[in-house]
């Protein structure tokens, strides 16, 4: 027994020196440079105090790239658009940032022929527009006065047709609220609408009060739910015989506003006047 007590305090006084015949430090560390081994866990291990970190070098910073230079383009040399385009914005930068005299110059020099390119092409493409009609939007749409006088004469005349023909089985539903300004002004315009047409309007109100010119209107509350009316004035055209509706518009409009809007929805088609 007493031998044996011998035997390893000895083996303990010579852990050290025995420990350079092993590939790590000792037998009696527990950390992350000595190998797993029956005298350590592996959640026990502690982290080496004698290994010291070595600091990272930070990565060079990258050299700024030179943005590459246009080379100059001749104008005997330019083939297309897109050459004129790119050396023209060549020379505006360079005057710009470098405003010599020689630069301006250079720059205007080409500047100038871009404008006479434009124009001849402004001036082509009203040769060709005046000698073909199916490419002459003015003919759909005038732009000269007189034409402009004439097509608005017509364009009343066919929307005072429409809307008498409208009268005699469609009515407008005018949604309003009794506190609300934009409908106070509104009102006798539908009432100046409803005289000259013939077109009749009714009133209906979302708060349950009335107007000076429609004093008993209709309780809208619900109907304004179903008909998802968030807005006042409203304005919509119905169809007294079949009950289908269409929406107007929202907010306050012009008597000329309400006129064309209906006769643009009921009486053509997208497109056809715009």
């Amino acid at each position: 027994m007493r031998q044996l007590i011998f035997a390893c305090l000895a083996l303990q006084a010579c852990g050290m020196s025995s420990a350079q015949g092993l590939d790590y430090e000792s037998v009696w560390r527990c950390d992350d440079q000595a190998k797993f081994n029956w005298y350590c866990d592996q959640d026990e291990r502690r982290p080496a105090t004698n290994v010291q970190a070595q600091p990272t070098k930070p990565a060079p910073a990258p050299k700024p790239t030179q943005p590459a230079k246009s080379a100059r383009v001749e104008l005997k040399d330019m083939k297309t658009a897109e050459q004129m385009r790119a050396e023209l914005k060549r020379r505006e930068d360079l005057a710009v940032m470098t405003p010599s005299d020689a630069n301006m110059k250079d720059y205007l020099e080409l500047w100038q022929v871009a404008q006479d390119k434009g124009a001849v092409f402004a001036d082509s493409w009203r040769r060709v527009v005046w000698q073909t009609p199916e490419l002459d939007y003015s003919l759909r749409r005038p732009t000269n006065n007189q034409a402009i006088k004439t097509y608005d004469s017509t364009r009343e005349h066919d929307e005072e047709q429409q809307l008498r023909a409208l009268a005699k089985d469609h009515g407008l539903i005018f949604f309003f609220r009794s506190d609300c300004p934009y409908c106070h002004a509104m009102a006798p315009l539908l009432k100046s609408l409803s005289n000259k047409y013939g077109i009749e309007v009714l009133g209906v109100s979302v708060d349950g009060k009335g107007l000076p010119d429609f004093p008993s209107p209709k309780d809208g509350r619900q109907q304004a739910a179903v008909w998802g009316v968030e807005r006042v004035p409203a304005l919509f055209i119905g169809s007294k015989e079949t009950g289908d509706r269409a929406a107007i518009g929202f907010g306050a409009m012009a008597l000329t506003d309400i006129v064309q809007r209906i006769f643009v929805l009921t009486g053509t088609k997208p497109g056809d006047n715009f």
